[in-house]
């Protein structure tokens, strides 16, 4: 129902002053029981309480703040000042927030759609679809446990990360929600790629006398997803000669991330669906030569 008003010079139920602003009795009600925004006419017959049309600029502006996001205690301190100063400060500030909120959002953003990307990788993955691409990734620090010598298993796997977490509790930090396996470069390139290989959790914290700590350097590495245990090397040697053919060579210890763990799958996919990660560099032309 609409209401029509005789005079624009009236006292304003709580329903009316409601309707004018396109909010609940509630609402208001709510509002003058925490001091925002009370009543200010007290009828002398029936003792009834009822707002100013004088209110509702005052009113209208309370409902603009909310709409923009503003908490009901920051609206009731500046309605203490109330002047055009402490309102632009309120404004910037609020403005500042938004702006910090909308990262956050495109952030989030970019990871849902990556999450999605992996998803769908996963669920189409075959070895003949996935070619290598090159990255490149700023400087990475890992918590890392080496593997118990010959007991590459998945208790092996998941045994060596809860002692990873335990170790970062200790050091009173928390690791990432990154992890995976370490392989380094000697024992790779003599072959022998599970030799003191491990794994590893990445941490952002810069801890330099930590123990366990390995650092990946910034750099470029060619990757290559798969599906299969880190324990299981054949992509790593399918990946290694890729690197020998395109005329690279490795730069650093290999790092293999788990992308999604085998919980997330169909009784058809029980393995982790990871990417290998190989710090490369081109030959030098000399060496090169020299080879040939």
């Amino acid at each position: 129902m609409c209401i029509t008003y005789s005079s624009i010079n009236r006292k304003l139920s709580i329903s009316e002053m409601a309707q004018i602003h396109d909010i609940s009795r509630q609402t208001l009600i709510y509002y003058d029981k925490i001091d925002l925004f009370k009543p200010e006419i007290i009828d002398e017959k029936n003792g009834y309480r009822y707002y100013s049309t004088l209110q509702i600029p005052l009113l209208r502006e309370i409902c603009f703040l909310r709409a923009i996001g503003m908490s009901l205690e920051d609206i009731r301190k500046n309605n203490e000042y109330n002047n055009s100063e402490s309102t632009i400060s309120l404004l910037e500030s609020q403005n500042d927030k938004i702006d910090k909120q909308l990262k956050q959002l495109e952030t989030q953003k970019k990871l849902i759609e990556k999450r999605v990307q992996i998803y769908r990788n996963a669920t189409s993955y075959a070895d003949a679809d996935y070619k290598p691409t090159i990255e490149t990734f700023p400087e990475r620090r890992f918590l890392y446990h080496e593997w118990r010598e010959d007991n590459h298993t998945r208790y092996e796997l998941h045994y060596a990360l809860m002692k990873i977490w335990n170790e970062s509790e200790a050091y009173g930090i928390l690791p990432s929600r990154r992890w995976g396996a370490l392989f380094f470069k000697d024992e790779v390139e003599k072959g022998m790629p599970l030799n003191h290989a491990g794994g590893c959790c990445q941490i952002n914290y810069d801890i330099p006398d930590l123990p366990g700590l390995h650092i990946l350097p910034e750099g470029e590495y060619v990757c290559m997803p798969k599906f299969g245990m880190p324990y299981e090397t054949s992509h790593i040697n399918k990946l290694l000669s890729w690197v020998k053919e395109n005329n690279y060579e490795i730069a650093g210890d290999i790092y293999e991330e788990c992308l999604l763990d085998s919980i997330f799958y169909d009784d058809d996919n029980e393995l982790d669906f990871c990417e290998i990660q190989i710090p490369i560099r081109k030959k030098d032309p000399d060496k090169t030569k020299g080879e040939a």
